[in-house]
C-alpha cells in the first residue's frame, strides 16, 4: 500500500563551527541510502528551528523509518501532520531532497503564507506538499556545501 507521511520536529543540530551543515549532510547521506534501499521518496524542508519531512512509500517501511527518526536525538517533538494512502508519488525523483529557508525561497514561502520564520505547527499536510513541490521545481539538494 503506497502511503505518504508528513511530520515536523524541532531541530537539535549543533550550530557551532559549521556543525549544523555537517550534521545535516550526514542526515541527508543516510536518508538517501536508507530510502533508496527501502523504496521511500520524499522531501525535507529545513530551517534552523524545524525539520518538516514528507515520506512516500510502503506503509510498513515508512513506519520503520518513523521509529528510527523518533529515536534520533538530533531532533525532538516529532509530530505527525498527516498520514494517508496515496495513488502516486509526488516526489518520485528524490530519495530525499532538501530545501532550506533562504533568500531565494522567500517568495515561495510567502505565497504559501509562511513568513520569515517557518512554523510547521501552522501548516496542513496539503500546504506542506504544495510548498515542497514548488521548491522541488527549482531543484532540491542532496547535500550542502560545507565551509572550508
Amino acid at each position: 500500500m503506497l502511503s505518504r507521511l508528513i511530520y515536523h520536529s524541532e531541530n537539535h543540530l549543533g550550530a557551532v563551527g559549521g556543525k549544523m551543515i555537517a550534521d545535516l549532510n550526514k542526515i541527508m547521506d543516510a536518508s538517501n541510502k536508507n530510502n533508496e534501499r527501502d523504496g521511500i521518496t520524499g522531501a525535507l524542508i529545513f530551517d534552523t528551528l524545524w525539520f518538516v519531512q514528507i515520506l512516500e512509500g510502503d506503509r510498513e517501511k515508512i513506519s520503520a523509518t518513523l521509529r528510527r527518526l523518533m529515536a534520533d536525538n538530533r531532533h525532538d517533538a516529532v509530530t505527525i501532520v498527516d498520514c494517508r494512502e496515496i495513488t502516486e508519488r509526488r516526489f518520485g525523483n528524490w530519495w530525499m531532497g532538501l530545501a532550506m529557508l533562504r533568500g531565494n525561497t522567500d517568495e515561495i514561502y510567502a505565497r504559501h503564507g509562511i513568513g520569515p520564520r517557518l512554523d510547521p505547527r501552522k501548516l496542513t499536510g496539503e500546504q506542506v506538499v504544495a510548498v515542497a513541490l514548488e521548491l522541488a521545481q527549482g531543484g532540491l539538494n542532496r547535500r550542502l556545501a560545507e565551509a572550508a
